[in-house]
């Protein structure tokens, strides 16, 4: 799996009109081979930092988050649900180790004057391939990105710049 266009659709859906947590979770589902682009619903009120508020999670967070659950959640009380979770908890420690915040609100400040939103763009694109980085992960599929070097996967969090981490 190429990590890159991942992060290219992601872009496009992105830049079409979706939103970050939509663009996410539809691209990295179709790309695991679940397609229902109906599902894309559970992830619009999670744009914005939830409902646009900027006050929660990032919606790109929310929407790989989604994704994991979609493609490894369970369906009945009970089941396992330890790959979902250590899944999920990376992307979300991803994320922060590049930002210091998942809060959106956080990151946006973060990314400071932006021209039509490019760094948020970007940032969800990078989201979006660090899922399916560690979803091949789970299934048992190398991948470079946890490498000594550094990312080498292909994906865009060896091109991110440096973004200042939050204090307090």
């Amino acid at each position: 799996m190429d990590i890159s266009v991942i992060e290219r659709k992601v872009r496009e859906r992105f830049e079409a009109g979706f939103n970050c947590a939509e663009s996410v979770f539809l691209v990295v589902t179709e790309a695991f081979g679940h397609h229902a682009p109906e599902q894309a619903r559970l992830a619009t009120a999670f744009g914005g930092g939830v409902g646009r508020c900027k006050e929660e999670m990032c919606g790109a967070v929310a929407g790989g988050v989604l994704a994991v659950g979609a493609l490894h959640g369970r369906d009945r009380a009970g089941a396992d649900w330890d790959t979902a979770a250590e899944v999920a908890r990376a992307v979300r420690n991803d994320a922060l180790a590049t930002c210091g915040s998942t809060r959106c609100a956080d990151l946006l400040h973060a990314f400071g004057e932006q021209q039509g939103m490019a760094a948020c763009i970007r940032f969800t694109a990078t989201v979006a391939g660090r899922v399916a980085a560690r979803l091949l992960e789970a299934e048992g599929e190398a991948t470079a990105c946890d490498g000594p070097g550094g990312c080498a996967c292909g994906c865009s969090a060896s091109r991110l710049p440096e973004t200042p981490r939050r204090q307090g």
